[in-house]
């Protein structure tokens, strides 16, 4: 299952105004303009927000801009995501950002965030990298507090899944998970041989592919 795929078993995106935050170069601001939205792509680093507006269609607004300081006016989006990139808000901001979310928001306005667990074998492969044990654990945490009590929002569905991808060859790995961050890069060039090693013990061969399989938990919440 893909993030969109599930996300619109929950929530219509036909011409809706859908903010994605930590968009990255745009890969999921693409999948959310061809389901039919219109779409905001917000990312904090100047380099991928380059490489976002040379990728997406002209109609997919892209911005630079923070999660805790969101450049959208306020009760201006439908839904509000975040894609594999909620643990990378800074745990001391993180609180701010789901203001910010909530500002952004229309009345009854969703939030849906879809964070990766730190287990499975594309995580195996990648904390060799990055380990991000403590702040995907975190974000679960903060994630599974949302929406209690006498909160912002209401938590409307949780659903578990397994995202799977495939890499021909190390080299793909390099470039779609490595390669896009320098300080990836550099922990990557002194720990070469043990990083390829673990990869070619966790990838999938079972269909004649070359998966890595990352676990997740999709969160989707209304405003109240």
């Amino acid at each position: 299952m893909g993030h969109i795929e599930h996300l619109s078993t929950l929530f219509d995106l036909k011409n809706k105004a859908v903010a994605d935050v930590g968009a990255g170069s745009g890969a999921f601001s693409a999948q959310l303009f061809q389901a039919g939205a219109n779409v905001s792509a917000i990312e904090i680093d100047s380099d991928k927000v380059a490489a976002a507006r040379a990728k997406l269609p002209s109609d997919v607004t892209v911005l630079e801009g923070r999660a805790e300081a969101l450049p959208l006016a306020d009760g201006s989006q439908d839904l509000l995501c975040y894609f594999f990139s909620f643990h990378h808000v800074p745990q001391e901001v993180q609180a701010l950002a789901l203001q910010e979310a909530c500002r952004v928001l229309k009345p009854g306005g969703r939030l849906h965030v879809v964070e990766p667990f730190p287990y499975g074998s594309m995580f195996d492969v990648v904390r060799l990298v990055e380990d991000e044990t403590e702040v995907r654990t975190r974000s679960h945490e903060v994630m599974g507090k949302l929406g209690q009590g006498d909160g912002a929002f209401d938590l409307l569905d949780k659903a578990e899944y397994t995202l799977s991808r495939s890499y021909p060859a190390f080299e793909d790995f390099l470039k779609q998970v490595v390669r896009v961050d320098p300080a990836r890069n550099r922990i990557f060039e002194e720990n070469r041989a043990a990083i390829e090693e673990r990869f070619e013990k966790s990838l999938d061969r079972s269909s004649g592919g070359h998966l890595l399989h990352q676990p997740c938990a999709a969160y989707h919440f209304r405003k109240q």
